[in-house]
């Protein structure tokens, strides 16, 4: 068997190549043998490299990061010794405004970008001294707010603070430096404190408040400015950082192309300080805002990095690959390195490139010496690749004679065989197939189970839509309206396909009776319990007693929905939870009524309850929603439901279907459907 697989496969490559002569078929067997060895090799290698060059790389991240770390922690010491140095100084513990606003001039002339203030500590405090351009407008609305100030406040009660904070000067965040001014020479670096990681605003407020304090002096560091206050931008120009580029231009995160390289750094409590992007914020900028960049799994990474944790780790999101490090500046600031996976790993794809062409020469020359010695074969296996050619059409009617006993006779014996065996088996498949014609019927018949058309009513709007994986689906969608409600029902039954539609019929047109039977009977809330708890009690019961042996089953939501009052009665056996939309917000119906019907026999469920308010859009769906499956294999997920229900504009319950499917559709981008998918939209409109 072994020997006709080979030659059955070289035959069936060498007819669908159009490869006739013999060195052609030897060169190819020896490429099909040869060239997954090759690869193989090849994968090893690559792998083995790309695993050193990330030890190495992360060796070298781990360098860079404390070489920036460094020269950070040198500027912090740099920036508390002058704003102590200052606060030391005569002139600013006596209060001598004149000269202390000479001083803060003389040090903003020097070029730098940051701005300088000396407060009271009056109530309300005053903005005594400051640079930088400011109306008299602003100068009081600034002072009516500094109280409120966490960093004040903390000054008042002599701690000095390191901040980010929204600056009502520039209208730009900024990392400010408070720090209070003691009438007592030798206090001013007693206490230092990081508000919100060390000490809480509650806990802080129950500080008493010095009274040895005679002023605050602040300083305002725009974050635009940082990179270069710190010195992080020349720091970038030095030798030995070679792996990282400090010229990220704006907005790189939501660059669609990548980035090379980046460094981050963000604080204890989770603010971006470096590098100076466009965020979406008009506020401090935070780390939540990389969910909305085209590297949102930078997040966790950015979390874990805030909380003082260092890895290294690798991340990937639209088509990008980075390397990333963090690392511990202090107790308040941490560091995120990425590094583009492409550039890391530039020289290991030189040398794959290099190990393809190689095994390619390998190739070539394997090739002339076969063309070289290479000889005429003899007839028998003329033959016998005729006959393979044959069988690999599907003429199975070959007859080869074998004249010897030798291996080549036994090897046309056995294609002989093989041929014989194949027609026998493709007349026994033949026989037992599905026409094509069947499954159209079955298809025709399925469909007549579902409404051709809704119940319709002035009180509210409903649509729903079905779509099967297979040719014939195993979920289904019912609507009964009596009287005063209107009874809904979204179900699915266990796998797809032919089978689970039979069962689907059965589950079905059971319940869809026993609504029918007993719908006339609803006339209160009590009794539209009763009906529905009943219509599944007894479908659960029948199909639990009766057909258990192929243990099928089906999950059923089913609600029953008073079209004046707008109160919701509702099972859900097993179900996925339906989304309410309310005007308010969202609101999941979670509440687990019992288990999937058809299993256990005498189980009992419970009725919950909701109450609807016009306007208010309910939506049920089976698992082959959110479990809809994208080219990449992530699923569109609960989450993606709730987002696109919270933020569309609800026109009506038909809008909101196409807007839905439209979504899903996007989010499958032409993948396969994975399981069969059912929507309803209900929209209750009042009376």
């Amino acid at each position: 068997m072994a020997v006709f697989a080979r030659g059955r496969l070289s035959s069936f490559a060498a007819s669908r190549l159009r490869v006739k002569s013999i060195r052609g078929q030897l060169a190819l067997g020896l490429t099909i043998t040869l060239v997954p060895f090759l690869a193989l090799g090849l994968f090893a290698t690559n792998r083995f490299v790309r695993s050193r060059v990330y030890a190495l790389t992360q060796l070298r991240l781990q360098a860079e990061a404390e070489l920036i770390a460094y020269g950070l922690g040198e500027w912090g010491v740099g920036i508390s010794q002058t704003v102590q140095a200052l606060a030391e100084t005569p002139a600013f513990r006596a209060g001598r405004l004149p000269e202390i606003q000479e001083t803060l001039t003389g040090i903003s002339r020097q070029g730098s970008d940051r701005l300088w203030r000396y407060w009271s500590t009056s109530t309300p405090p005053k903005l005594l001294v400051h640079t930088g351009g400011m109306t008299a407008v602003r100068l009081s609305d600034i002072e009516k707010s500094q109280d409120s100030r966490e960093y004040f406040q903390a000054a008042l009660r002599g701690f000095s603070t390191y901040q980010v904070v929204f600056s009502k000067v520039s209208g730009k965040a900024c990392l400010n430096i408070a720090h209070p001014i003691f009438l007592n020479p030798g206090l001013s670096g007693q206490r230092s404190l990081a508000i919100g990681s060390e000490m809480s605003k509650v806990q802080l407020m129950r500080e008493p408040v010095r009274a040895d304090v005679s002023g605050v002096i602040v300083l305002c560091i725009p974050l635009h400015d940082l990179g270069a206050d710190t010195g992080l931008q020349e720091l970038f120009k030095d030798d030995r950082l070679n792996l990282l580029a400090g010229d990220n231009h704006r907005d790189f995160m939501r660059d669609k192309r990548g980035f090379d390289s980046a460094v981050i750094l963000v604080s204890n409590s989770g603010q971006l300080l470096f590098p100076d992007v466009n965020w979406t914020s008009s506020q401090v900028p935070s780390i939540t805002e990389l969910a909305d960049t085209n590297l949102p799994s930078l997040l966790p990474i950015a979390q874990r990095a805030m909380r003082g944790e260092e890895f290294f780790t690798t991340v990937a999101d639209h088509g990008h690959r980075y390397l990333v490090l963090t690392s511990r500046v202090d107790s308040a600031w941490s560091l995120i390195l990425l590094l583009n996976e492409r550039k890391a790993t530039a020289d290991v794809r030189a040398i794959a490139r290099l190990q393809a062409l190689f095994g390619a020469l390998t190739l070539l020359v394997v090739f002339v010496i076969i063309a070289y010695r290479s000889r005429a074969i003899s007839r028998p296996i003329s033959i016998a690749g005729r006959a393979l050619e044959e069988i690999s059409t599907g003429n199975f009617d070959v007859r080869v004679s074998a004249t010897t006993d030798d291996e080549i006779g036994g090897f046309l014996r056995n294609v002989q065989a093989t041929a014989d065996r194949l027609k026998a088996y493709l007349g026994e498949v033949t026989s037992f197939a599905i026409t094509q014609k069947q499954i159209d019927t079955a298809k025709a018949i399925q469909q007549d189970f579902l409404l051709a058309s809704l119940p319709a009513d002035p009180s509210y709007e409903v649509e729903a839509v079905s779509r099967p994986a297979l040719e014939i689906g195993a979920d289904w969608y019912d609507m009964v309206d009596v009287g005063d409600y209107a009874i809904l029902v979204v179900a699915d039954v266990c796998d797809k396909g032919v089978p689970s539609a039979l069962y689907m019929s059965v589950f079905r047109s059971l319940i869809r009776s026993k609504l029918l039977d007993r719908g006339a009977e609803i006339d209160c809330s009590a009794r539209a319990c009763e009906v529905i708890r009943e219509a599944i009690e007894q479908t659960n019961d029948y199909m639990a007693s009766n057909q258990n042996a192929s243990m099928m089953f089906a999950t059923v939501f089913i609600a029953a929905v008073n079209k004046k009052t707008g109160s919701l009665n509702y099972v859900c056996a097993g179900h996925e939870s339906p989304v309410l939309r309310r005007s308010t917000g969202l609101e999941m119906l979670s509440a687990v009524g019992g288990p999937a019907i058809g299993l256990f026999e005498g189980s009992r469920f419970s009725v919950a309850s909701a109450t609807l308010s016009p306007g208010d859009v309910l939506v049920i769906y089976s698992d082959g929603l959110v479990d809809a499956r994208s080219p990449g294999n992530e699923g569109w997920g609960v989450q993606r439901l709730r987002d696109l229900l919270d933020g569309v504009q609800v026109e009506s319950a038909s809008q909101m279907m196409r807007t839905i499917l439209a979504s899903v559709d996007d989010h499958m981008a032409g993948a396969d459907q994975f399981d069969d998918l059912t929507v309803m939209v209900f929209r209750w409109l009042g009376v």
